[in-house]
């Protein structure tokens, strides 16, 4: 390459230095035939050339036959500035970038004489970068279609980007908020919460809250937010991910509960002061029957064959369980509407066994079931309304009776345990699920079970005992397992002990 730089002498200092570039550099004349080049440009060639001095650059480097329309060299000769860019083309071993650059050669007069060609090969750079654009491009169709509004700050809270949802919630372009604070969002006074928010995510990686934002239009709105901060490898925060979800919709559709919430519990009300008023008509009559069928077993009234005698016992334990059916509903009305009246007194727990296995003899007997009462000898009284105890454990026996099946056995104790009694009320019914061993005490609630569907009753019996036990200082649980049985417990502090539920 020497004869070329002894016959351009104006190019001849830079040989010396062509070589020891990396570039590949090819100096042209006007007519952009290459005078020069350096030993990275023959390496770069796809194809070996016999000869590149004296040839066109377009012919040597593009295997073109006509100039490039678009060219920086061209820009060089006609302004003698420098110019750089970008650019790429298809190679047979696939496209290849470059990064290219022009440098004027002037004589002593100014006019430009030659032009240095410089280009890099970038194509593994520009791969990346575009498998970068690439994922960005979906990472930003994964946030376009998150169905919430997503900002992404930086960790002053100055805005970065934002998806469609929030474009769409805020009416913001994304052009329009960059670089802006996210405080856009937030109503002036709010600036103790923005810093809150802000504070918090930092220190806790992450701030959850219902607030109040504000949209371009200046109309306020409920909204759900979160900011969460997003740490690069060395645990440093580069980011901040705010998620915004509207609850506007959800507001109104709770407002609209809450109206139909009032308007059930109104006619909850009604119902209870009907269901009060006819359990009244029936009480009555109910205590008449019960009263004078009472009177006829116990002979007061004249003598009764052995048929006659079987018949009113019948009549007198179906009145008596319609009657507590009937003293149950009113019950429930009084406890709920918080006018239960008890009128507490000293009480001893045998009598009360005693006179309620008596009263539910025929009921058990028809079914063959057999009744054990085991009472604890010198039991302390306990401090309670005698009746409604009666009733509690009355209500709790039926159960136990009604989901016994035919020829079990029902087991009633009473003991100390501690500063209270304990009663139990063991049965080898049916048992509970597990799942509903809490519920049975809810009101209206019964336990579905395919071995006795048609065991009838209200569903609040259970719900009157808890409530009663629990006036007496009480509690009452149960114990079950499903086909095995159920035991119901019920504990009351002994007299004179003032005990927790």
């Amino acid at each position: 390459m020497g004869n070329v730089l002894s016959a351009a002498p104006d190019i001849g200092l830079l040989q010396s230095i062509l070589d020891g570039i990396e570039e590949s550099i090819v100096v042209l004349d006007k007519e952009y035939r290459i005078v020069c080049f350096n030993s990275a440009f023959r390496g770069w060639l796809e194809k070996p050339k016999k000869k590149i001095i004296g040839e066109f650059c377009y012919s040597v480097i593009h295997d073109h036959d006509v100039r490039c329309n678009v060219c920086i060299v061209r820009d060089t000769f006609r302004t003698g500035q420098y110019f750089e860019t970008s650019h790429s083309h298809e190679r047979e071993n696939g496209r290849v970038y470059h990064e290219t650059r022009s440098y004027p050669i002037k004589d002593a007069k100014g006019e430009v004489k030659y032009a240095i060609y410089m280009f890099r090969d970038i194509t593994e750079r520009a791969l990346i970068e575009e498998k970068v654009r690439e994922l960005d491009k979906f990472k930003k169709k994964i946030l376009d279609n998150a169905g919430v509004a997503i900002n992404i700050l930086d960790k002053e809270g100055n805005i970065m980007n934002v998806n469609r949802g929030s474009e769409t919630l805020f009416g913001w372009a994304e052009e329009d908020v960059k670089g802006e604070p996210h405080s856009i969002f937030y109503k002036k006074e709010d600036t103790e919460l923005l810093a809150k928010s802000m504070r918090q995510a930092f220190a806790k990686g992450e701030y959850k809250a219902e607030v109040t934002l504000v949209k371009k239009n200046k109309n306020e709105f409920p909204a759900h937010l979160t900011i969460t901060p997003v740490e690069d490898d060395h645990g440093s925060i580069t980011a901040l991910i705010e998620i915004v979800n509207d609850l506007t919709q959800l507001k109104k559709a709770e407002r609209v509960i809450k109206q139909q919430l009032e308007k059930l519990k109104e006619l909850d009300a009604m119902k209870e002061e009907y269901f009060y008023a006819t359990s009244h008509e029936f009480k009555t009559p109910l205590t008449t029957i019960t009263s004078l069928t009472k009177l006829l077993l116990d002979g007061k009234i004249g003598s009764l064959t052995k048929e006659q005698r079987e018949a009113l016992e019948l009549v007198y334990c179906d009145t008596r369980r319609l009657r507590g059916a009937v003293q149950r509903i009113l019950d429930i009305a009084k406890i709920e509407s918080g006018k239960m009246v008890y009128h507490m007194d000293r009480v001893d727990i045998e009598p009360i066994v005693d006179e309620i296995i008596s009263t539910l003899r025929i009921l058990s007997g028809s079914k063959s079931i057999i009744v054990n009462k085991s009472v604890e000898t010198n039991l302390p009284h306990v401090t309670a309304d005698k009746d409604r105890l009666e009733m509690a454990i009355e209500n709790l026996m039926n159960n136990a009776i009604k989901f016994t099946p035919p020829g079990g056995r029902i087991d009633i104790r009473a003991k100390r345990d501690g500063d209270s009694i304990l009663v139990e009320i063991q049965d080898t019914g049916i048992g509970i699920p597990p799942e509903d061993k809490d519920k049975v005490f809810e009101k209206y609630y019964q336990v579905k079970n395919g071995q006795m569907e048609n065991v009838g009753g209200s569903g609040i019996g259970l719900v009157i005992c808890k409530r009663i036990i629990e006036a007496f200082k009480g509690r009452l649980w149960v114990e079950s397992k499903l086909g095995e049985g159920s035991t119901f417990k019920f504990t009351i502090p002994c007299e004179g002990i003032h005990g927790g539920r």
